[in-house]
């Protein structure tokens, strides 16, 4: 054989894997978009507006598209980017092309629905961003870090609309404890982002690489200029991690989309998000329900327009805590904030253990949610109980081979229960001279969403229902930490019921496992 053969036969094999590789790069991106994009459907205004959505679009991408991406001309597309005002370099290759194609081809119905956020969303982004002197296009970031999603959870960890890790967001002083998460405010992660951004462009003078730093680490970037010997993001492209490969293409190919959107046929969703909100100082220690009744605003909104707070309620007497409101209900909250805080208190803040009515059709749930806190150095049990709300002896009872120990572990993983609060829809109430049976605590059991469980009390019945097996069919991109989110199970659990090895946890796509 003729050594060209030998090329040609080469070229033919590693061909397929080339174009995996470069089709990988661009779907860790979307993937990720996706995830975030179906979540962001359980939302209050999206659901409001679900209705107008299936009228006017066909709950599809609408038959408007008169220009689609792939029939576009190379230099028509970069002759577009260079045209808009950005202090960001918006390079056109091939790489950018392929995102430009995914959002106004492939998902321009889920682009539609960023639009219509994005009224919202946008002029909070821009004055924030502008008041900390960094590019106002880097609003377009929010797009492909958490789809406007401000509720957003990666795999990995990262919360709210930006997307942040805990430690990162520790490092830049957004609270987080068994109240609050600071990760989820629009205000608070907004500022935090630009505060973070803005010294990132101070260590590399370059846009471009302060954002593939935003997405990957200072250290990972370093370690490609250094392997790469190369000073900007395509110069290194080939050193980073597979997911910051994509991470500027992606920024880029959004900024396009929110931009010529268009001159492609895509209208934007009307979402019935208030246009006007502000925010107030919170006082008193106040619960969502309080205000939802005396102020008769939808609970579902104030959740929706308050994200951050875990429990649904506002400390307000032990520290600084805002809360968002329509700017026409702000005068009224401050003028009733005294009798919110009094209004049936007892039910609000009383016992954990009950339920609470929200209206004719709603009510809440208390139930305890195990979850797990790794310690840290210098860490001790008073800390760890203080940051979660607990008392020192609650978290030594959950945790007695740790407490039978001197000091605490570095290291040590402790079970830490947290009351959550689950709106749930009120069953359908029965004749009340008729006892209830395990069968009808079933019944209200179905009702509930994430496989929550009402736990019947002792003078109902004293046979419990028979839980039933769980069982899941593992999906391509799926991990055990998604699914231990997922159905609220710790992942120790999933890893015992099907035998996994846990020195290398692997699960396969198809694979039945038990979840409980």
């Amino acid at each position: 054989m003729k050594p060209y053969n030998y090329l040609i036969y080469f070229f033919l094999i590693a061909l397929p894997f080339l174009t995996k590789a470069q089709k990988d790069d661009t779907d860790e991106v979307i993937v990720n978009f996706e995830r975030n994009y179906d979540s962001l459907l359980n939302s209050y205004h999206i659901r409001q507006s679900t209705r107008l959505i299936n009228k006017t679009y066909h709950n599809d991408n609408f038959s408007g598209n008169t220009s689609t991406v792939s029939l576009t001309a190379d230099s028509v597309l970069a002759r577009r980017l260079r045209a808009l005002p950005s202090e960001i370099p918006l390079t056109f290759n091939s790489k950018v092309r392929r995102y430009m194609e995914t959002y106004v081809d492939k998902i321009s119905n889920k682009v539609s629905m960023m639009l219509g956020l994005s009224k919202y969303y946008f002029p909070l982004f821009e004055s924030i961003l502008d008041r900390y002197g960094v590019p106002i296009e880097l609003k377009y970031l929010v797009v492909i870090e958490s789809a406007l999603n401000p509720n957003a959870v990666s795999r990995m960890g990262a919360t709210g609309l930006w997307q942040f890790m805990y430690a990162t967001a520790s490092h830049l002083d957004l609270r987080m404890n068994s109240v609050i998460d600071e990760r989820r405010d629009p205000i608070k992660a907004t500022e935090a982002a630009a505060k973070y951004l803005k010294s990132l462009y101070r260590i590399y003078n370059d846009w471009t690489l302060a954002l593939a730093a935003y997405n990957c680490g200072p250290g990972n970037v370093n370690k490609a200029m250094q392997r790469s010997g190369g000073s900007d993001f395509w110069a290194i492209y080939d050193y980073l991690p597979r997911e910051t490969r994509g991470y500027v293409p992606a920024f880029i190919g959004a900024t396009y989309a929110f931009n010529y959107y268009q001159l492609h046929g895509i209208n934007a969703y009307d979402i019935t998000k208030p246009v006007a909100t502000d925010t107030v100082t919170v006082t008193k220690d106040i619960h969502f329900g309080q205000i939802a009744t005396v102020m008769q605003i939808d609970y579902d909104l104030i959740k929706d327009l308050n994200p951050q707070y875990k429990k649904f309620e506002i400390p307000g007497s032990q520290d600084r805590y805002i809360i968002k409101l329509p700017t026409d209900k702000i005068c009224r909250f401050i003028a009733l904030e005294d009798s919110i805080a009094n209004y049936e208190r007892d039910k609000f803040f009383g016992d954990k253990n009950s339920t609470v009515d929200l209206d004719g059709n709603s009510m809440l749930v208390y139930k305890d949610k195990l979850i797990y806190h790794k310690v840290r150095r210098k860490e001790t049990w008073s800390s760890i109980a203080r940051r979660y709300g607990v008392s020192v002896s609650e978290l030594k009872s959950w945790n007695p081979k740790s407490a039978r120990r001197r000091s605490l572990a570095v290291g040590a993983s402790l079970a830490v229960k947290q009351k959550v609060a689950v709106k749930v829809d009120k069953p359908v109430e029965s004749d009340t001279n008729v006892t209830p049976t395990p069968f009808a605590i079933d019944t209200v059991s179905s009702i509930l969403t994430n496989q929550q469980e009402i736990v019947p009390k002792a003078n109902i019945s004293k046979t419990e229902p028979k839980q039933s097996v769980v069982t899941h069919k593992v999906k391509k991109g799926e991990t055990l930490f998604g699914l231990s989110k997922k159905y609220d199970v710790p992942i120790d659990r999933i890893i015992s019921l099907n035998k996994i090895n846990k020195k290398r946890p692997v699960i396969r796509i198809g694979q039945i496992l038990r979840i409980k």
